[in-house]
């Protein structure tokens, strides 16, 4: 979750040069991506609030297949949104991360990821204790102080907010694509990478004793992650026949996982989703993907989806917890569909002052701060 505008292609080396197609021409801010983007967040939303079950029926005090039952067939399926942020995350990641250093990397994702998360996480706290859920403990004050680190899951903590495990998976991501970056970016080192990387997650399935490989390799986010940076490999140089071997070869890993696997942890919720239309629409998610990288949806210029796309990661933490406690509130005085309107609305004003108040001062702040801790730091040493 991050910029999408990009950045002249780098000089390559005497290897990369020979054995990749040439550089495409540089292109302006990727619109379709952050629309993409917007389509993610909302259907995880919309997801979460008319779609589980089992979840939300403690929320709303009724089953949602009885609240919104032409709808609760449709939103089901809405969590696959995150599957979609994963393709995009490889994507996006891959571009802002060419032409930097590993450090310069590290401070561009501890900038966009922390300052808004940190503030979600006091969100959540207070509404954890301040507008109770009945039927569920809050988390302890251990595991919300381990929140903050954002490393819960290797430290076996309770998340704060359920949609916050996408968070980790990103994190480990940002780690295995620290390895390629040390040595810099070109074509050939980051498609190898991928091919390994997604070798990789194929032969943990067989091998359970290696657990780092289970943490960084699990086989449908590494498929994901790899088919995003295939594809914007594919905008930057443009396709070639060991491209599109790569993104198949990342299809066909994640459509055996999702199919075999992804769908059999949830059938216990209630939703009986079809794991065919979900890869389906996987597959329509990796199709208009593919169709920003080759340059299909240039014609996507809307101003207005800039910042509707910087919207969406405030949104994404805010929405879950904070969002429920206000079905909570509001369904009992005004009806369900007017619950839901409401509830979308003030979840949408509250992610623009977020980013607005919060995200964009506080990351300024921790940019000049870290900039004239490291000019002070060298400065130092030169003396």
């Amino acid at each position: 979750m991050s910029r999408t505008e990009v950045q002249a292609p780098p000089e390559t080396d005497k290897t990369a040069a020979s054995e990749a197609p040439p550089p495409g021409r540089p292109g302006a801010r990727l619109y379709a991506l952050d629309a993409l983007r917007v389509v993610a967040a909302l259907s995880v939303l919309i997801f979460h609030f008319t779609g589980v079950d089992a979840a939300t029926k403690a929320n709303w005090g009724v089953n949602p297949k009885e609240l919104f039952p032409w709808l609760f067939p449709v939103t089901s399926y809405g969590s696959y949104g995150v599957q979609l942020f994963f393709i995009i995350s490889g994507f996006v990641i891959c571009l802002s991360a060419w032409d930097r250093t590993p450090g310069q990397f590290v401070r561009a994702r501890f900038l966009r990821l922390f300052p808004a998360y940190w503030f979600s996480i006091v969100v959540a706290f207070v509404v954890w204790r301040g507008l109770p859920d009945g039927e569920r403990t809050a988390p302890s004050i251990s595991d919300s102080l381990t929140n903050v680190t954002m490393f819960q899951v290797p430290l076996s903590a309770r998340h704060l907010v359920g949609a916050y495990w996408t968070l980790w998976v990103e994190l480990t991501f940002y780690l295995i694509f620290l390895v390629v970056l040390w040595k810099g970016l070109d074509y050939v080192r980051v498609s190898v990478f991928c091919w390994l990387w997604l070798l990789s997650s194929v032969l943990v399935q067989q091998d359970q004793d290696i657990p780092l490989l289970g943490i960084f390799a699990q086989p449908l986010n590494t498929a994901l992650f790899v088919s995003g940076i295939a594809m914007y490999l594919m905008y930057r140089f443009g396709p070639d026949l060991k491209l599109w071997g790569l993104l198949g070869a990342s299809w066909l890993v994640m459509q055996s996982d999702l199919v075999q696997h992804a769908d059999q942890l949830r059938h216990d919720r209630g939703m009986d989703r079809d794991p065919y239309i979900a890869l389906a629409l996987v597959t329509v998610f990796y199709l208009l993907v593919l169709a920003v990288a080759l340059r299909r949806l240039e014609w996507v210029g809307w101003k207005w989806l800039a910042t509707a796309g910087a919207l969406v990661y405030p949104l994404y933490l805010l929405h879950e917890e904070l969002g429920w406690a206000m079905i909570r509130v509001l369904y009992g005085h005004v009806g369900a569909w007017a619950t839901l309107g409401i509830t979308t609305a003030v979840l949408l004003l509250l992610a623009w002052l977020v980013h607005r108040f919060v995200e964009r001062p506080s990351q300024k702040w921790l940019r000049a701060t870290l900039e004239k801790e490291s000019r002070k730091r060298a400065a130092t040493a030169d003396g």
